[in-house]
């Protein structure tokens, strides 16, 4: 069991080699996916299939950061279909997948400057 102790970067590097299946992983690691359950219950005190999930999330983040849309994050990281990459991600993060794309952010980066800016208007308008 002490050579499954893998540092995480390992474990994503075969998640992904999996295509992020609890059980292909077990294959990956010559082991059975009980035995998997028990690593990751140990060393990560999750199931393998909940840290998957998230891992999926995280990495889809990422792309989406980058410029990816959600339907393209969403195959890149093998979600079935992008309604269900949508739910999960919410799940993991509280807010949709494309909160994180580099124009929202820049537009919600713009419209907070419009906002302060429109309230200093009526406050100065006043003092006159």
């Amino acid at each position: 069991m002490g050579g499954m102790a893998l540092r995480t970067q390992d474990w994503e590097r075969v998640a992904k080699e999996a295509e992020f299946k609890p059980n292909r992983m077990a294959s990956l690691c010559a082991v059975s996916e009980r035995h998997l359950q028990r690593v990751f219950k140990k060393y990560l005190h999750c199931t393998p299939s909940h840290w998957l999930r998230e891992l999926q999330c995280r990495l889809a983040k990422q792309l989406i950061a980058q410029g990816y849309s959600s339907k393209a994050a969403a195959a890149e990281v093998k979600f079935s279909t992008d309604a269900h990459f949508c739910r999960e991600f919410k799940k993991v993060f509280g807010v949709p997948p494309q909160s994180f794309a580099p124009n929202h952010l820049g537009y919600l980066k713009l419209s907070a400057l419009e906002n302060e800016s429109d309230k200093g208007r009526p406050q100065a308008t006043r003092r006159r």
